[in-house]
């Protein structure tokens, strides 16, 4: 089983496909393979974001100077 790449990883290989898709200098078997790969790795970034979103905390400071933690769908909702 291949190890999964990180988003860093993941990032920087969708980087690679776009420069090699924009420099047209394959063939189109080969575009499509790399246009395949390309998808499968957005999917998984956007994903990857997507959870990490969720898990994000605000600190909203008090009047009397403490900080309170916010999910960050408070923050969506306004509740901070």
């Amino acid at each position: 089983m291949a190890k999964k790449k990180s988003f860093e990883q993941s990032l920087e290989r969708l980087e690679e496909i776009v420069e090699n898709m924009e420099k047209n200098e394959m063939s189109l078997d080969e575009s499509v393979k790399l246009y395949k790969e390309g998808i499968e790795l957005y999917t998984r970034c956007a994903e990857n974001l997507g959870k990490l979103e969720q898990e994000v905390i605000m600190l909203k400071k008090t009047a009397e100077g403490d900080f309170e933690e916010k999910d960050f769908d408070d923050m969506e909702r306004g509740d901070i």
